[in-house]
């Protein structure tokens, strides 16, 4: 079945292994997940604490510390409930699971096994997509914030109780920030009023809805009806969709003729085009 939608999920792989990042780069292409390649731990820890992100994926070296990753994303906001998969040996198995991860992939990372296991994640990630009914996007807007005055900042993400702001400075917890936007994709204009409920020192701040005028609430609540009706439509992408496992398949003629996800690379390892 062709994929009525096509839904922008988000991820981040945690990984220095050459042959890993490969492997991992042709299925995340089949899956259309964007993707930021993360070698080094620091960085790893940045995006999982303060980005939203719908899949973790973490090789599991304990020479970089994979645990810290894991716990940070089930302990930070935005990724409590993100779906988690570990690649794994057998000693490290039972220790992932504990941590908190929902899917495995064993290594040395077969293409076959590694498929099949993202197969079942995203199938996850669409559920988490559906029950958090928050809509990812890229608004930009002036914010008037208490004390501060305008600023110049962008909505990345957006909910019918509230949205997620990123201003170039940071913004403080209890602040009052007023904002007018366009809803994509329509003329629709919302106003809302809110207080900042959580941040970081890189200017992203969690902002609770305190007042939304009627007429611009019922316009919210229609756009986003909309945009979570893509989400139960949303099916497996169809280039995955006619990859199956068990079909004879040549699979390096697949591989070349797959579209590469849009992967942003914190460290690069070797020469990719």
């Amino acid at each position: 079945m062709l994929m009525k939608e096509q839904i922008r999920l988000d991820g981040l792989l945690f990984s220095d292994d050459a042959q890993v990042l490969c492997v991992m780069n042709e299925i995340l292409g089949r899956f259309a997940i964007q993707t930021e390649v993360c070698t080094e731990i620091g960085s790893a820890l940045e995006a999982v604490t303060h980005r939203r992100l719908d899949t973790v994926i973490v090789d599991w070296n304990a020479a970089n510390n994979p645990t810290r990753v894991v716990r940070s994303a089930r302990n930070s906001s935005p990724n409590c409930n993100s779906t988690i998969v570990a690649m794994v040996d057998a000693d490290s198995e039972t220790h992932a699971l504990l941590v908190g991860a929902n899917f495995m992939i064993y290594k040395p990372v077969d293409l076959d096994h590694a498929s099949r296991c993202m197969r079942a994640a995203y199938g996850t990630m669409l559920q988490e997509r559906r029950r958090a009914a928050r809509i990812l996007v890229d608004i930009p807007v002036a914010a008037r914030v208490s004390e501060l005055g305008i600023l110049e900042a962008r909505v990345s993400d957006l909910s019918v109780g509230g949205l997620a702001l990123q201003c170039g400075q940071a913004l403080r917890i209890e602040q009052n920030v007023s904002l007018v936007f366009s809803l994509p994709g329509t003329n629709g204009v919302v106003r809302v009023n809110g207080k900042v409920v959580n941040g970081n020192a890189t200017g992203r701040a969690g902002v609770r809805f305190s007042f939304v005028p009627e007429e611009d609430l019922n316009l919210l609540e229609s756009w986003l009806a909309t945009e979570l009706a893509k989400l139960e439509n949303a099916e497996m992408p169809v280039r995955e969709a006619r990859v199956a496992p068990d079909e004879d398949t040549d699979v390096a003629e697949s591989l070349s003729n797959m579209t590469r996800p849009s992967i942003r690379w914190n460290h690069q390892v070797g020469d990719r085009t």
